[in-house]
């Protein structure tokens, strides 16, 4: 990223004001509304990295992966069914 997070949030918001302005004017193209949902990501993303950076100022543009704990409150896996009437 060339631009610090902070300019490429206030970009975004300009562009994401400039958008619902000329909604009110007539309504959005359909590209216009994935343009908007875009720019939500998009902000989500920068804000994450701008909070990432004010803990760690050398904090990597991109957050790596950590998949998800395993949930070991669920219990161990379900006991396959017994086919009744099994001889003895």
């Amino acid at each position: 990223m060339d631009d610090s997070p902070m300019d490429h949030i206030e970009a975004l918001v300009a562009e994401e004001h400039r958008l619902w302005s000329s909604a009110e004017g007539g309504g959005l193209a359909p590209a216009d509304h994935e343009r908007l949902q875009a720019i939500k990501v998009e902000l989500d993303r920068y804000w994450a990295l701008l909070r990432r950076r004010r803990v760690d100022p050398n904090a990597p543009d991109v957050q790596p992966y950590v998949p998800d704990p395993n949930n070991d409150l669920d219990g161990p896996d379900p006991e396959p069914p017994h086919e009744p009437g099994g001889s003895a």
